[in-house]
């Protein structure tokens, strides 16, 4: 069986990875594990989402960590990489967010992720290890699910985002260049919801049912094109599921 396992920042990209595995790969093809962090140490809690993926006879095993915080994916990445690829794992991943640095800082971020930090010829931070790599999701993740644009009518069917609706944005996420806008695309996407009356909150509900709603036909066949670092993610899940 080949393994992978995924290091994210939070429960948002946790269970976005977990849906997206299991509408790439089929609910009965693969076999996903949720896992918290919980102060230092190893998980301590399993996390069950709303999809759940139902193998039989799988050839395929993901592991999903939500390591509680940016920070916290490298740094785990580097203390388990070993010992995973000791189990079997053929891959890590890590998956966080740029925000709140600016997109100009992007190169040196990725570069620092990783190569590692070096200050005065002394290695502060080590480079990332072979076969494992961090994907940014340049802003945040949420960018994501503004340009997903089907979703919004499952959202509220007033959500219809004519016009009118985008004149009162001030942008347009089915158009736009996402990761050129300043600030957080989680408030982004709360405005986007607020023409409807609805809200967008870091809580599990909330991200659950926006999770759910969005659709990934779409985000597979087109949108990944217009994120590059969406593509990026889709790309090495192709590879681990070939």
């Amino acid at each position: 069986m080949k393994k992978i396992a995924f290091y994210v920042e939070g429960q948002t990209e946790q269970f976005f990875i977990n849906k997206l595995l299991i509408e790439i790969a089929g609910k009965k093809n693969i076999e996903i594990e949720l896992q918290k962090f919980q102060g230092v140490g190893r998980p301590v809690k399993s996390i069950y989402p709303k999809t759940t993926a139902q193998p039989q006879d799988p050839q395929h095993f993901a592991l999903i960590f939500d390591c509680v915080g940016d920070g916290g994916v490298k740094s785990r990445i580097l203390q388990d990489a070993g010992s995973l690829f000791n189990q079997g794992y053929s891959e890590v991943v890590g998956l966080r967010d740029l925000y709140p640095l600016l997109l100009t800082d992007l190169s040196r971020f990725e570069n620092e992720l990783n190569y590692g930090t070096v200050r005065n010829e002394r290695t502060i931070i080590p480079p990332l290890p072979n076969g494992t790599s961090i994907v940014i999701a340049v802003r945040e993740i949420e960018d994501w699910f503004l340009a997903e644009c089907y979703h919004y009518g499952y959202i509220s069917t007033s959500l219809v985002l004519d016009s009118t609706q985008i004149a009162n944005l001030g942008f347009n996420p089915c158009s736009d260049d996402l990761t050129l806008r300043v600030g957080s695309a989680a408030h982004d996407l709360k405005t986007v919801y607020e023409l409807a009356r609805e809200t967008y909150k870091k809580t599990k509900n909330k991200i659950e049912r926006t999770v759910e709603c969005l659709d990934y036909t779409n985000l597979y066949i087109n949108i990944r094109y217009r994120i590059s670092k969406l593509n990026e993610l889709i790309t090495k899940i192709d590879n681990f599921l070939t």
